[in-house]
């Protein structure tokens, strides 16, 4: 099979598995896992901020930076189609007991004057929720790995600066922004008070991400997490792989971007398939099967038939998501499955499930 699902799907090379064999580990719990000690404070250098957590997942991660900086009642300002508000609102809602404040944006960057039309929206003052943080994404999932853009950042640093809201990035694929537009690490932390990462997704750990921002922020996130369930004892041998990746993973999410935009190419050019090669930024690619009149489980249960693991984003929409799993040749072969599936689809062969 080859599987273009997600990037949450590589698995840890032979180098990766000989450095979990060999991890040191202790008892995160006291404060003495070796490896975790490591890998946080290597963060912290390579993202120049004051401090880090190590946690499970980029949801806790996001959930954690909600709740150790937005007071229950209080506002959580975001785009509506961000993984925070798709995925995650539940969780705020019982972690954290937060309001999640949205709007649709057109391109799917949230910029000043969304907050601020947000913020201006409806009654402020003692009775009422305050907007505490503003939360964006980079990457951004929904938006076919869109990047997002470095000035916008800033203005929005600086406005919420003014206005004393904290600004959240949830830069579970930031990395591919980082490779993509050659801006240092350092630079996207210097502009937001807290900022996630993950591990799991691209560079190809197993396990975990992580948490960063001010020292008061992640000693208030480091309770949280273990009143969330993530008391981790001996955890070194997921933080020695997260290491290892960020060492030597970072620079191979350029060949995911340069076989992203080859596949995107070669999709532009089968009929029934609306796809712009100019439009994908980073390792994703979006599209709709509704000129081909299915819907996108059937299309994705068509390409598995064949070999080739589509994911079913929404009812009309199908995912392809490239990571270091997936080989040129095996690009190739994707795109002559995709394309013979959407031949049987125009030509009007039943589809027997």
């Amino acid at each position: 099979m080859i599987d273009l699902r997600s990037d949450t799907l590589t698995l840890p090379t032979q180098e990766m598995r000989n450095v979990i064999a060999h991890a040191i580990v202790g008892d995160d719990c006291y404060g003495e896992d070796g490896s975790v000690i490591e890998l946080e404070e290597y963060c912290k250098q390579l993202f120049c901020v004051e401090d880090a957590l190590f946690v499970p997942t980029g949801t806790m991660a996001n959930q954690l930076a909600i709740k150790s900086q937005v007071m229950e009642g209080n506002e959580v300002i975001t785009e509506t189609n961000y993984h925070i508000n798709f995925y995650e609102s539940s969780s705020i809602a019982m972690l954290s007991r937060a309001v999640l404040h949205t709007c649709r944006t057109e391109d799917g960057i949230l910029r000043v004057e969304h907050v601020d039309e947000l913020i201006h929206s409806k009654p402020r003052g003692p009775f009422y929720a305050s907007p505490q943080l503003v939360s964006i994404e980079n990457t951004i999932n929904y938006y076919q790995g869109k990047i997002f853009p470095f000035k916008e950042i800033k203005q929005l640093y600086e406005f919420t600066r003014e206005k004393n809201i904290s600004l959240h990035m949830d830069g579970a694929r930031l990395f591919h922004a980082h490779v993509a537009m050659n801006i240092p690490l350092s630079d996207y932390a210097k502009f937001v008070d807290s900022l996630s990462i993950c591990f799991a997704k691209g560079l190809g750990a197993p396990f975990g991400s992580m948490l960063m921002g001010k020292k008061e922020m992640i000693s208030k996130a480091r309770i949280y997490r273990k009143q969330f369930g993530a008391g981790f004892h001996q955890i070194g041998m997921y933080a020695a792989a997260a290491l290892h990746a960020l060492k030597h993973h970072i620079s191979h999410l350029c060949t995911d971007h340069l076989l992203t935009k080859k596949l995107a190419m070669m999709l532009s050019e089968i009929e029934g398939l609306s796809i712009d090669p100019d439009a994908v930024e980073t390792n994703m690619i979006f599209f709709h099967v509704n000129n081909l009149h299915t819907n996108s489980w059937q299309f994705v249960d068509r390409c598995k038939k064949k070999g080739v693991l589509l994911f079913p984003w929404l009812s009309d929409t199908v995912r392809i998501v490239v990571s270091r799993n997936v080989t040129e040749k095996g690009i190739y072969e994707a795109a002559n499955i995709i394309e013979a599936v959407c031949k049987e689809l125009t030509r009007g062969v039943t589809y027997v499930s």
